[in-house]
């Protein structure tokens, strides 16, 4: 069974394979990116790597607070800001995700209850085709906040 780090975002819950996730910080402080899209909270300094910073609760369409915890990508370069982080699970009763959002790619069950499991790939790249085609974005920008 794969390991998986579950966070909340909103009343939702997702989670991440371990093997994803770069780090987990509480309250870095955010630097303001000018022109920003909605749904970019700003950029943070990690080891000198400027990372941008995505309000997950507004990325799923959702209202509610900003989270107070940053979950960095490790592949993706962008981090999630998430209500909660509640640690690890095991994932059981796993099912065919994608219904809701395209970047979950199965939906589990644990102990907290079902959660989705974010395809971090298709997350970025659904990020990608939501901001660019409409002007907020250019490709130069997404490529200069995605790269390290």
């Amino acid at each position: 069974m794969a390991r998986t780090l579950l966070l909340a975002s909103g009343r939702a819950l997702f989670g991440l394979d371990v093997k994803e996730v770069r780090e987990v910080l509480k309250s870095p402080p955010l630097h303001y990116v000018p022109l920003a899209p909605a749904g970019l909270l700003g950029a943070i300094n990690l080891h000198d790597v400027v990372v941008p910073v995505f309000d997950f609760i507004q990325l799923r369409g959702a209202k509610g607070e900003t989270g107070e915890h940053i979950v960095v990508l490790q592949g993706a370069c962008m981090a999630l800001a998430v209500n909660a982080v509640h640690g690890l699970c095991h994932r059981t009763i796993v099912m065919p995700g994608g219904v809701m959002y395209p970047w979950v790619r199965e939906v589990f069950l644990c102990a907290r209850g079902l959660a989705g499991l974010i395809d971090p790939v298709a997350l970025q790249q659904s990020l990608q085709r939501r901001l660019s085609p409409t002007g907020a974005v250019t490709t130069e920008q997404w490529s200069g906040w995605t790269s390290r």
